[in-house]
């Protein structure tokens, strides 16, 4: 018998209708920290941004993805502790690629050191791909850093595809 898992999946909801603000997306930040530190592991070739300047830029690509319709945020709590979450980007569907009028990409998902392993991140993209499936939406894209096997495995296991394959430059200025 397979026990019950201790933690629950829910959207993140904002403070006021159709916006998030910082205030709702802070609490995700140590959970960001967290992902930051797992992609220095992973790949080193290109230098990071401090957690400080981080942060601020990468909640306002949430707020600006989170005010497209049907796009969302799934957080994983245990009791109040927040061990996950999933954001979720709604765009229209590619230009080149039979994909449907609208597509998802998960722009985050990141699960707490101590808290993987135990099936919090395929629950979150159970969830997530339940919710879109809902909404009509059957494409979704995901990237994951060059390095981190472990990610492309996890993806792999649930039925994902590598795509497109992104190179990078550092291009010499005098």
């Amino acid at each position: 018998m397979t026990a019950t898992p201790s933690w629950t999946i829910e959207e993140l909801e904002p403070s006021a209708p159709g916006a998030f603000s910082d205030a709702d997306l802070d609490p995700l930040e140590p959970l960001w920290r967290s992902l930051m530190d797992s992609h220095r592991e992973a790949w080193e070739v290109v230098a990071m941004r401090s957690y400080e300047d981080s942060w601020p830029r990468r909640r306002a690509q949430y707020r600006e993805w989170l005010r497209v319709p049907g796009s969302f945020v799934l957080v994983a709590r245990c009791g109040g502790r927040l061990l996950g979450y999933a954001v979720v980007a709604i765009e229209e569907g590619d230009e080149t690629y039979a994909t449907g009028d609208r597509q998802a990409e998960i722009c985050t998902l990141v699960v707490l050191p101590g808290e993987r392993d135990q099936g919090l991140g395929a629950a979150l993209v159970e969830e997530l791909e339940r919710r879109l499936l809902a909404e009509g939406v059957s494409d979704v894209l995901v990237g994951t850093m060059h390095g981190n096997d472990a990610a492309q495995r996890f993806y792999e296991r649930r039925g994902y595809t590598p795509f497109v394959h992104v190179n990078y430059r550092k291009l010499a200025v005098d």
